[in-house]
């Protein structure tokens, strides 16, 4: 794995994600409001997110 894609992995990884909130319950309708669209986005940055973080945390990475 190259520095560039690291470099984007750590970019995607501090982005904000409605897991963060760690005391709250999600429920994917509160961000999309209904709009099947919104919701499929939603979860779709949430699992970028979610992977860049996993993986960088596999590679021993710090990105916070």
């Amino acid at each position: 794995m190259n520095e560039a894609m690291i470099e984007r992995l750590k970019k995607l990884a501090k982005s904000d994600c409605f897991y963060d909130d760690e005391d709250e319950d999600k429920m994917v309708n509160d961000y999309a409001g209904g709009n099947i669209d919104d919701a499929f986005s939603c979860g779709e940055t949430a699992g970028e997110v979610m992977l860049a973080r996993e993986v960088l945390k596999a590679l021993d990475i710090k990105w916070y």
